[in-house]
């Protein structure tokens, strides 16, 4: 296959996997939420950490 195969190739499992990502994404809001919220969290929690202790 040469190099511009390749490239639609990877135009189209691109879009199709976006479309999919979007959809799955779609479903389950609230636990990506969540999953954000506790991501905050804990860097917030990291960075306090770092900046109390002193070097």
């Amino acid at each position: 296959m040469r190099t511009s195969g390749y490239t639609v190739l990877g135009w189209i499992v691109w879009q199709v996997g976006s479309r999919v990502a979007k959809r799955k994404l779609a479903q389950n809001r609230a636990k990506v939420g969540a999953a954000a919220v506790i991501a905050l969290v804990l860097l917030g929690g990291i960075l306090a950490a770092r900046a109390g202790s002193g070097d």
